[in-house]
C-alpha cells in the first residue's frame, strides 16, 4: 500500500517531469482558538428592518438597526460597554401586533418650599429635574415629562396631565413591566422641600412576539452566545428546544442563551423551579435599576469574552460594567442566593466600590429525565468546555485526515492523534487525568457500517475552585 496520498498528482502519468503539490495538513499546530460569536435578539421600534443578523461594532449601530429607545438598541449598547472583544451580531424582532404596552405613573404633590433637584431614574438612567421654589405639582409634572421625552434612548415616553406623569413603554409586551422607575437612587439625594412623589411602577404589558420563526430563519449560522431581550416562559421553551437541536450530533453548533429577570426572591425562585434547560442562563435580581435585557447582554458579553480565552476557567468575581447595582436593601442575602442557585437562577454580587460582579453563572438544568436532582450541566464552564472538546476534536480530525481511507493504519493514526489532542487539552488546563482518558479510549470500526469509525472518549473536565472549606482546631 502506498504510504503517501497525493491530492492532485496521479501515478499513471507518462509525460516526464517533476510535480510538487503543497498541502497544509501539517501546517497548523496546537489547539484552535475557542470561538465565541454573540447574537442579540430584541424588539425593535416598528417593523423589523433586517431579516438576518447584522454585525454591530458601535452603540449607534443598534439604534440605526432597531430605533432609538428600543430594547435591541439598549442591548447592543450594554454588550459593547461590557466588552468589545467578541464578534457581535443583532437581530431585530417586531412587537406582537396584539400586544399591550406597559404603563406607569408618577404622581406629585406640592408646591415646593425651596429650590432643588428632583433626582429621577428610569431604566438605570439618571434624569435630574430642576425645581424652583414655589413650583406647583402640575409645573413639576410638566417638567418631568419634558425631561423624559428629551431622552430618546429611554425605553419610555411621558405625558403630563395636572400633577400626574404617565409613562408608556415604547414596546408592546411584558418587557415593559420590568422597567425600573425611582427617585433618590444615590446616597445624599432627596426630594426638594415640600414635594411628594408616588410612583406606580409600569405594569399591564402583555403578549410578546414569538421567536419560533426567527430562530428557524437563522438556519445553521453558529452563535455560541445568544442573548434574548424577552424572558417569558413560552419563548424560553422555544429557545431550549432550538438549543438542544443545535447541540445535537447532527448540527453541532452549540450555544448558550442568556436572559435577565427582575423580581423578588419568591418570584425568581418560583420561576426558576419551572425551568430545566441545559443551555439557558437566567440572571436574576430584585429592583435592579438597569433593565433585564441590558443585564443579560452585559453579563453575556463578559462571559463570552472570558470563555473565548479559557472555556474552563470560573467566571466568578468578574465586574460587569454599565449595570447599576440594586440598593443595599434590595440585594439578596447569601442564604437567598444559595437557594436561587439551587432553583436555576444565576446570581451576582456587589463589590466594595458598588459595581456589579458575577457571582456564579449556571444553567437552568436541575433534574434528569428520570426526575432526580442532576448537577452534571450546572456550570456554564462545563458545557463551554464540552463544546470546545468537540470543536477542537472535529477541527483536528478534519485537518489530519482529509479524504482518508479507513484502514488499520488509519485507525492507529486516529488513536495517536486523539491521544496527542488529549495531552494538549490537559496542558491547556481543560482536562485532567489524561492517563485514565487513554486507558478508557476505544476506537473501532463499526460492525455494520465498515466505512464508519467509532470512538468512545471519557475526558475528565476541569472544575473551578468555587468553594474553599477549612476547619480551624485551635489550642489554648
Amino acid at each position: 500500500m502506498a504510504s503517501i496520498a497525493f491530492d492532485a498528482i496521479s501515478s499513471s502519468q507518462r509525460v516526464p517531469g517533476s510535480q510538487v503539490e503543497i498541502s497544509n495538513v501539517r501546517a497548523r499546530q496546537g489547539l484552535p482558538p475557542a470561538q465565541q460569536k454573540i447574537l442579540l435578539i430584541g424588539q425593535c421600534i416598528g417593523a423589523a428592518s433586517a431579516s438576518a443578523p447584522v454585525r454591530m461594532t458601535r452603540p449607534e449601530h443598534g439604534a440605526t438597526l432597531a430605533g432609538r429607545g428600543s430594547i435591541l438598541a439598549a442591548m447592543v449598547a450594554a454588550a459593547l460597554a461590557a466588552s468589545t472583544q467578541v464578534e457581535l451580531w443583532a437581530m431585530p424582532i417586531a412587537d406582537n401586533a396584539a400586544g399591550v404596552a406597559a404603563t406607569g405613573t408618577i404622581t406629585l404633590t406640592g408646591p415646593s418650599t425651596a429650590a432643588g433637584t428632583l433626582a429621577l431614574m428610569i431604566a438605570g438612567v439618571r434624569i435630574p429635574v430642576g425645581v424652583a421654589s414655589g413650583a406647583s405639582a402640575t409645573t413639576i409634572a410638566t417638567a418631568i415629562a419634558a425631561a423624559v421625552n428629551a431622552l430618546p434612548d429611554l425605553p419610555v415616553t411621558a405625558s403630563a396631565a395636572a400633577a400626574v406623569v404617565t409613562l408608556t413603554c415604547r414596546h408592546k409586551g411584558t418587557a415593559g413591566n420590568d422597567i425600573d422607575v425611582r427617585t433618590n437612587y444615590f446616597d445624599g439625594e432627596s426630594l426638594p422641600a415640600g414635594i411628594g412623589v408616588t410612583i406606580v411602577g409600569l405594569a399591564g404589558g402583555a403578549t410578546n412576539p414569538d421567536l419560533t420563526s426567527l430562530l428557524a430563519g437563522l438556519g445553521d449560522a453558529w452563535y455560541q452566545t445568544i442573548v434574548v431581550g424577552m424572558n417569558d416562559a413560552a419563548n424560553m421553551s422555544v429557545i431550549d428546544t432550538d438549543l438542544e437541536d443545535r447541540w445535537g450530533p447532527v448540527r453541532q453548533i452549540e450555544g448558550r442563551a442568556y436572559f435577565g429577570m427582575s423580581g423578588s426572591f419568591s418570584t425568581l425562585s418560583t420561576f426558576g423551579a419551572t425551568r430545566n434547560g441545559k443551555h439557558a442562563t437566567i440572571i436574576g435580581g430584585y429592583r435592579i435599576p438597569s433593565p433585564p435585557w441590558a443585564v443579560a447582554a452585559a453579563f453575556a458579553a463578559i462571559a463570552a469574552y472570558q470563555l473565548q480565552i479559557d472555556p474552563a476557567r470560573p467566571l466568578t468575581a468578574l465586574t460587569v460594567p454599565g449595570i447599576r447595582a440594586p440598593r443595599p436593601e434590595h440585594r439578596f442575602i447569601r442564604s437567598e442566593r444559595e437557594l436561587l442557585l439551587k432553583d436555576g437562577i444565576s446570581t451576582f454580587s456587589v463589590n466594595a466600590d458598588g459595581n456589579v460582579a458575577i457571582e456564579r453563572l449556571i444553567s437552568c438544568y436541575q433534574l434528569s429525565s428520570a426526575g432526580f436532582d442532576d448537577d452534571s450541566y450546572l456550570d456554564v464552564q462545563t458545557t463551554a468546555t464540552l463544546g470546545y472538546y468537540r470543536y477542537s476534536y472535529r477541527d483536528r480530525m478534519a485537518a489530519k485526515f482529509p479524504r482518508a481511507k479507513l484502514t488499520e493504519e488509519t485507525i492507529a493514526s486516529v488513536q495517536a492523534e486523539t491521544i496527542a489532542l488529549a495531552r494538549e487539552w490537559e496542558e491547556a488546563g481543560l482536562m485532567e487525568d489524561v492517563d485514565s482518558f487513554i486507558s478508557n479510549l476505544v476506537i473501532e470500526r463499526d460492525a455494520t457500517n465498515r466505512r464508519q469509525l467509532n470512538t468512545l472518549m471519557t475526558p475528565d473536565t476541569v472544575n473551578g475552585l468555587l468553594q474553599l472549606a477549612t476547619r480551624i482546631e485551635f489550642i489554648l
